[in-house]
């Protein structure tokens, strides 16, 4: 089993620096007496594995060397969750793994993977809407379970898709279905989180910008997995292949979008750990404050190292090895080790 080390999430106004075998963050911060103060913390750079930078950061060039020796990629992201870009040294892949993936891309086998990712993340939806409308009101209840039906109503037409091309449609909808019943699963109406409707480039609320940032950064996780396991991230089966579109880490993260991150944002929303007082408007773009995404990231971190039922191995594993586990499913299949690639559903227990 791969050894998954933290990740270590930096902040605005920031100097990163590594001192032999440390990372040495410091951070400029406005104290009580609205002093500029500077912050120092020191993390042993061994037990990194990612880095996730925000906003305005400075790194030094010794960093930079020591990350590419030691394999810790530099992911870059803005305070409003865009993706920028990433930084990594030289890429040990197996080359005859990416010759089969380069194969299947052009085949028949290149459906079959696409239709195991929509079908795990369509189960995984209507799983949650399902779990959702245990606790919720008589008219929330009715509409979650209306939705999850409507949902495994369409699940045939998934693994019948002709092509790529039907199958993202049929994605589409099984997704209006999805939101469409995402705020009955808000039990608390008092947070000013609500969905509405899934909006992106830019979110258009606070609940969507929540879900925005978090979703790019599991997909920063799915894009470390694909690589542990020698694949080329940016040539997927499902999502269309695109210039910088890392297409493959698309295709792994869909199955674990309701699971891990809807999930999670819906924990926060109805525990009141996350309310429109987190956020911040600026130039009409939403984004955490600065304090309550340091706080969120916390909380992701702690949600990540719970335990949850995998149940092809039939145990129980942390949630942040569920990528690696399904990258590794995706190579053996990929090689021909087994018949089928099995997407990750998530049940209730």
């Amino acid at each position: 089993m791969k050894l998954i080390k933290k990740v270590l999430y930096i902040n605005t106004n920031t100097y990163l620096h590594c001192d032999h075998d440390a990372f040495v963050i410091t951070q400029t911060c406005i104290n009580e007496k609205e002093e500029e103060v500077k912050q120092k913390h020191t993390i042993p750079a061994l037990d990194v594995e990612q880095i996730i930078i925000f906003g305005q950061t400075t790194v030094s060039s010794y960093l930079l060397g020591y990350c590419n020796k030691h394999g810790i990629a530099l992911s870059y992201i803005s305070e409003y969750g865009t993706f920028y870009g990433k930084l990594c040294g030289s890429n040990i892949g197996n080359v005859l793994l990416r010759m089969e993936q380069y194969k299947i891309a052009s085949t028949e086998r290149k459906l079959e993977i696409a239709k195991s990712c929509v079908l795990g993340k369509s189960i995984n939806q209507k799983n949650l809407l399902a779990n959702a409308s245990e606790n919720a009101e008589a008219k929330s209840r009715e509409r979650l379970i209306d939705a999850s039906y409507k949902i495994s109503s369409l699940l045939g037409d998934v693994t019948e898709a002709p092509t790529v091309e039907s199958l993202r449609g049929i994605e589409g909808s099984i997704a209006s279905i999805y939101f469409s019943a995402f705020d009955d699963m808000i039990k608390r109406k008092d947070t000013g989180m609500e969905f509405i409707e899934r909006s992106k480039r830019p979110p258009v609320n606070c609940c969507n910008a929540a879900l925005s940032l978090l979703y790019t950064i599991l997909i920063s996780h799915c894009v470390a997995a694909l690589e542990s396991f020698g694949l080329e991230p940016y040539l997927g089966f499902l999502h269309e292949i695109l210039p910088g579109r890392k297409s493959l880490a698309c295709d792994l993260v869909e199955e674990f979008r309701a699971p891990l991150v809807d999930r999670f944002v819906l924990n926060l929303i109805n525990r009141k750990q996350l309310t429109q007082n987190d956020f911040v408007t600026s130039d009409g773009d939403i984004r955490l404050k600065d304090a309550s995404r340091k706080r969120v990231l916390l909380l992701w971190e702690q949600w990540k190292s719970e335990k949850v039922y995998f149940p092809l191995y039939e145990k129980d594993v942390e949630r942040k090895i569920l990528p690696y586990l399904q990258a590794q499913l995706l190579a053996q299949y990929i090689r021909g080790d087994i018949p089928e690639y099995p997407p990750y559903i998530w049940e209730v227990r």
